[in-house]
């Protein structure tokens, strides 16, 4: 996992705001929505309607073999979170690999067809991508593109519609899921230190608990007017960027984010904080207001179990406060991956 460490880690605020998003525009002719803080996949229309392009990236020196998943397959999921928070349905898929000189070529054969069976399993087909060395090392970053159409019938002003204050925010999924599987994976040794056999593997999860595909398709049937799916940064990072892509405030109740207390004590022994790390297979959703115990019946029935999180506010502070105990916490881009911090 060192080698991925060096490798591979996402850009902090200070550099996406300062010196890359400044320079994108947000709104060219032609896109609806961009790739931005909070929007998790770009918009843009074409002679048939819309299309919709979304990316995800993982790098191989963070999956040890006895993980639920491989790089390849979070890239993949997480392209597939994001295109889904838009509302889309995956078309084609673009696949992008930086390796070291030192990557096994029998590691590329095995991802590749990987990614073909994922792709052909969701209705899409690899189109094409680049391949490139870079450097020294036994690592790959692996980066996939899908591009996809809005579901069919898809009233885009309504479901994008921007939020309103006193809308609610609502949980799906579990704080820091990929991270605590990757992390306990990894550590089994120290681990076994500290808790026995069955408590380590509550800590961990199955390869189905990272996507999010279903539950946002049914959020935006039941009524969620933006989603946004938690990734690298956590799901303190993921509320910062939804509130800023709405140009809003938010009050986030501590409690609506659902976490087992296995991998609280995880992060613990790890010294690393569960809500700033990895949390693929987590999903943030917006409700209008009034509109909530129907969509949350919707949700349920559907098997989505849905947790209130909090509400968009007037006020532009992003907060998270407590009840049970005196906490109140201010949101803010955070420079730090807490599995990187190890």
């Amino acid at each position: 996992m060192e080698q991925g460490q060096m490798f591979f880690r996402p850009a902090d605020g200070r550099l996406m705001q300062q010196s890359v998003l400044k320079h994108i525009k947000r709104r060219p002719s032609g896109v609806s929505e961009g790739a931005y803080f909070g929007n998790d996949a770009a918009i843009f229309r074409t002679a048939a309607g819309y299309a919709v392009q979304a990316s995800g990236a993982a790098v191989t020196g963070w999956f040890v073999d006895s993980a639920s998943v491989t790089a390849e397959e979070a890239a993949f999921i997480i392209a597939g979170n994001q295109l889904a928070t838009a509302g889309a349905e995956p078309e084609a898929v673009q696949v992008f690999l930086t390796m070291g000189r030192d990557f096994p070529e029998n590691r590329v054969r095995s991802l590749m067809q990987r990614l073909n069976r994922l792709s052909e399993e969701n209705g899409c087909h690899i189109v094409g991508g680049n391949t490139v060395f870079f450097g020294d090392g036994h690592d790959a970053l692996i980066q996939i593109l899908i591009t996809g159409e809005l579901r069919e019938p898809v009233d885009f002003p309504e479901i994008h519609r921007k939020a309103a204050p006193d809308d609610s925010v609502w949980f799906f999924g579990e704080v820091g899921c990929l991270g605590a599987e990757l992390l306990a994976a990894d550590r089994m040794k120290l681990l076994k230190e500290h808790f026995s056999d069955s408590y380590i593997k509550d800590m961990r999860y199955d390869a189905g608990a990272f996507s999010v595909r279903k539950a946002a398709v049914c959020a935006m049937e039941a009524g969620a007017v933006y989603l946004h799916d938690v990734s690298y940064g956590g799901v303190y990072k993921a509320l910062y960027q939804l509130a800023e892509a709405q140009n809003t405030g938010i009050e986030v109740r501590h409690e609506g984010l659902r976490i087992r207390q296995s991998v609280i004590e995880l992060c613990e022994v790890l010294g690393i904080n569960p809500y700033l790390m990895l949390g693929t297979g987590g999903l943030l959703m917006i409700v209008p207001g009034g509109r909530e115990d129907a969509w949350k019946d919707k949700m349920e029935e559907a098997g989505f179990p849905v947790c209130p999180a909090g509400r968009i506010t007037a006020e532009k502070a992003r907060v998270v406060r407590a009840k049970g105990f005196q906490m109140e916490r201010y949101l803010n881009l955070s420079d730090d991956e807490a599995m990187l911090n190890l």
